[in-house]
């Protein structure tokens, strides 16, 4: 698993990539994720990413399935709106509560927004693997997807 500074490191085009295509012009981060319960049952809530020295972070209203799935299982997806031309981008891996009052006072004082209650959960995203899909030669006769990959500790994947 590899913090968010950890993937700009590795592979800076994916980092410019992802905050382009998570930050909204207000300087709000937004994106879609994707959870599954203890059965298997998927879940897909809009959510404000944080972004908070090294990591990204969510912070989850307390009763949601996103924050009970999140506790229980960790693993998820975040995909970003789509940019223009239907760029794409993704991260997965596992969400790690975040117990220590310091680390949540900074991601706390990182939020952008006040629609969070301090005492929801907060939750440290580590990222095994990133997708960024652009298009080339958009409208032409040519038009083809570029997909490339990055997986933590590994390389900048094409």
């Amino acid at each position: 698993m590899a913090a968010w500074a950890d993937l700009e490191r590795q592979a800076p085009a994916f980092g410019e990539a992802g905050r382009r295509l998570l930050v909204g012009s207000d300087g709000v981060a937004i994106a879609f994720l994707a959870t599954t319960d203890a059965a298997g049952s998927p879940h897909l809530s809009p959510v404000c990413p944080v972004f908070c020295g090294d990591h990204l972070y969510l912070s989850a209203g307390a009763p949601t399935p996103k924050a009970r799935d999140l506790r229980e299982r960790g693993d998820y997806v975040l995909h970003a709106f789509l940019g223009a031309e239907d760029e794409e981008f993704q991260l997965a891996g596992s969400a790690v509560a975040v117990d220590d009052p310091a680390e949540r006072a900074a991601v706390h004082d990182a939020i952008p927004f006040a629609a969070f209650e301090r005492e929801d959960p907060v939750f440290r995203l580590e990222i095994s693997r990133a997708l960024w899909v652009y298009w080339e030669r958009v409208g032409q006769p040519d038009t083809r997807a570029v997909r490339r990959r990055w997986v933590a500790g590994g390389s900048d994947l094409s």
